[in-house]
């Protein structure tokens, strides 16, 4: 604020403008004054009624408003480090400390961002554009299809809350926030303490299970996935950070820290490997098959480091599991299941392929829609075990349109786009190419298991790459103008 007085004075501007500026100036800080008294009046008031949790979270408003005035990319970090512990509690009754890192923290930030940008504080780069109605078209119409076919209407509302609107928020807040290079640094630091810990955790649920908490051994001995609860949301996220540091770590000057990091993903793909999931170890050999056309020697490197590192540990202490790797390469009974189980979601697309049966409802109708396919006996029971086919099923044809929308046109936009960005900002492209490899790896994996209804985190994740990659195009369809106006660097080399 002070900067706007220095700048009228430095530019020789009449004694009216620097009038204007500190009058502005203390308008906002008679607005966080009354602010500050007006919370100290309500903290005051929530402890005399017996409310003391909901005080203490008010009380914390200060400083994360602090926070996010200063950088409010720290709260997306923070969200990120935090939250893959605490999932097992947000799919049940979540204390409300809980509740709040999910449900209020990134809606908060990403109003407070709006508020500081109305009032001048801090400028949001954020532009709407036509992904952003598609996007609005799509939350309208599931907004629609849960109040007319749920069948408890309030509780779907809730879950379409956590598991669609919020992580979409993320997709809007990247882009308003307008993270720097230094930014993603710090989530890519954030990304690999992850990897650490939930290889970690992994590991110890196979070999030392009663080191592990309770709610973290749902699969104990049977596959690896971390504090996840299931083996696409923990592949999905060791994937992703890993694609990040290694982004990172190619343009870095650092030896060490290079070498150090291409350890941490050779451990995220043993983790892969340890999940048996075939849809998982699909979607992690195409990401990095692709970003071995980006990065040819790190990913050779990394590839003989990590086939020699299984190969002398399958001699020896993950002996059993590479049998069971095997039992699952050849069990034909859960592929069986998934193409019964899929069909019957193709054919309820048919029945009702504009409205579906109505959000959370797949599991309702479903075994209605069951019948034998070509030699394989019918089963009844089971989940689906398919993103897409289930989100159509119970939302129908257009609200999918909608949902693939924002990827469709983001990918368009990168293919014209990639020339400019090749020649103007070599980080900007290797990291959209990055993002990129993430989002085929979410893609592959959501198409052999459902993860809307059963990973908030996983959609959060898909929501939170597109922000990315939205952020990377505009920049760098903004960069001629920039240039032209401004000697400033581009923000990603900042």
């Amino acid at each position: 604020m002070a900067d706007t007085v220095r700048l009228a004075r430095r530019r020789g501007l009449p004694h009216r403008h620097e009038v204007a500026a500190w009058l502005r100036i203390a308008s906002i800080r008679a607005l966080l004054l009354g602010g500050a008294l007006l919370l100290a009046a309500v903290v005051g008031t929530l402890i005399a009624l017996g409310y003391p949790q909901a005080a203490v979270l008010l009380t914390l408003a200060l400083p994360i408003g602090a926070l996010v005035l200063r950088n409010p990319f720290m709260v997306i970090v923070l969200w990120a480090l935090i939250l893959p512990y605490f999932l097992e509690s947000l799919s049940a009754d979540a204390s409300p400390g809980v509740w709040a890192l999910h449900r209020l923290a990134l809606p908060a930030t990403l109003a407070l961002v709006a508020v500081y940008h109305g009032l001048g504080i801090r400028r949001s780069p954020f532009r709407i554009g036509i992904v952003d109605f598609a996007i609005l078209g799509f939350v309208a119409l599931g907004t629609a299809n849960v109040l007319l076919y749920g069948v408890n209407a309030q509780r779907e509302l809730v879950s379409f809350y956590d598991h669609l609107f919020v992580p979409i928020l993320l997709f809007w807040l990247v882009r308003a926030i307008g993270p720097t290079r230094r930014d993603l640094k710090l989530l890519v630091a954030v990304g690999l303490v992850t990897i650490v810990i939930q290889v970690t955790l992994g590991i110890m649920s196979w070999f030392a299970p009663s080191l592990v908490p309770a709610q973290w051994l749902g699969r104990a001995g049977e596959r690896t996935v971390g504090t996840f609860g299931g083996p696409a949301p923990y592949t999905i996220t060791l994937v992703f950070f890993a694609l990040l540091g290694i982004q990172t770590a190619m343009r870095d000057s650092s030896r060490m820290r290079r070498l150090l990091t291409f350890g941490l993903v050779i451990a995220a793909l043993l983790a892969v490997f340890l999940s048996l999931s075939r849809g998982s170890w699909l979607g992690a050999v195409v990401a990095f098959g692709g970003l071995a056309i980006l990065y040819p020697r790190a990913v050779a490197l990394i590839g003989a480091a990590g086939l020699l590192l299984a190969g002398s540990l399958a001699v020896g202490p993950l002996g059993e599991q590479i049998a069971f790797a095997q039992q699952r390469l050849d069990d034909q009974a859960t592929v069986e299941s998934r193409i019964i189980t899929n069909d019957a979601a193709t054919r309820m697309i048919q029945a009702r392929p504009l409205i579906g049966f109505g959000f959370g409802n797949f599991e309702l109708y479903d075994e209605e829609y069951k019948q034998r396919v070509g030699d394989i006996p019918l089963k009844l029971g089971g989940s689906s075990h398919n993103t897409y086919l289930n989100l159509t099923a119970e939302m129908g044809l257009p609200a999918v349109v909608l949902y693939f929308f924002t990827p469709l046109l983001l990918f368009i936009r990168t293919v014209r786009a990639r020339r400019r960005l090749k020649s103007a900002d070599a980080v900007a492209w290797g990291l959209c190419v990055v993002l990129w490899l993430a989002l085929i790896d979410q893609f592959l994996v959501s198409n052999f298991l459902e993860i809307i209804h059963s990973s908030l985190w996983a959609t959060s994740l898909w929501w939170l790459t597109l922000g990315l990659i939205a952020l990377t195009l505009e920049r760098a369809r903004e960069e001629p103008r920039r240039r032209r106006w401004s000697r400033s660097p581009p923000t990603w080399q900042s």
